[in-house]
């Protein structure tokens, strides 16, 4: 168990919706598939759709292993039945051909310039390494996590808690540290992904990210809530510099 200002000894990061803003781009995506078919339909709404009723993610985290690209086809297929397009699979290119288009949210290159100072950084996507590679080359060295991963290198997806495994032991060996689940804290702005964290015993943190987000999350309630990447600087401070109580984990 860590001693009061041990803790964290890193921060683990999802990426998407997290760090980069990669849903900003996929709603302007969603506009141009919208405009190809001439429905007037709300293209916030089509991609609300798209991950609520598609969730294939979690078939992949579960079930069989498939590419990412593979979990989007598929929901906007699901879309496409629900509101009924003539859409086709190959129409994912809109969204595969602007990836490189996804920025990093305004606070994520100064909070991660701020965090490395204090602690090891941690990020893994449930995306291809093509894709994630495309969003970490935008970060200046200073703000490059520690580690970086995604779900094509280990093999499994977010929320199954061996990729929160697998990310803690091959950090750590990398990093030759000891890391568990006891002294990272994890951060996301979705919110199956941080409740995924809490149930392997992590500290958990929610960021408010634009798209996706309520003022409170639904389910388990996190240990922490943010709105920006800072606040969560101020957290890690406090508590390695042991003013932030630390409280056991069951």
């Amino acid at each position: 168990m860590p001693k009061r200002g041990e803790f964290p000894k890193a921060i683990f990061y999802d990426s998407k919706n997290t760090l980069w803003a990669w849903e900003e781009v996929y709603i302007d995506v969603a506009r141009q598939i919208l405009e190809k078919y001439n429905r007037k339909i709300d293209p916030v709404e089509f991609r609300r759709t798209m991950n609520s009723i598609g969730a294939e993610n979690h078939r992949t985290a579960f079930g069989k292993f498939q590419k990412f690209t593979e979990n989007l086809r598929f929901s906007l297929l699901f879309a496409f039945k629900y509101y009924g397009i003539p859409g086709i699979g190959e129409d994912i290119r809109f969204m595969t051909d602007r990836w490189n288009d996804v920025q990093p949210f305004p606070d994520t290159i100064s909070a991660l310039t701020e965090q490395k100072r204090i602690t090891k950084v941690l990020s893994y996507s449930n995306v291809e390494t093509e894709y994630l590679d495309m969003m970490v080359d935008k970060l200046p060295e200073a703000a490059k996590p520690h580690f970086v991963a995604d779900m094509d290198k280990s093999g499994y997806c977010k929320p199954n808690p061996r990729s929160y495994r697998w990310v803690l032991e091959t950090a750590g060996r990398q990093l030759n540290m000891d890391l568990n689940f006891s002294n990272v804290i994890y951060c996301a702005g979705v919110q199956w992904d941080v409740q995924g964290a809490m149930a392997c015993g992590m500290k958990a943190c929610w960021i408010r990210r634009p798209y996706f987000t309520t003022p409170d999350p639904d389910g388990l309630r996190p240990d922490y809530i943010i709105d920006d990447l800072h606040e969560l600087t101020l957290i890690v401070e406090r508590s390695l510099a042991g003013k932030l109580e630390y409280i056991p984990l069951a």
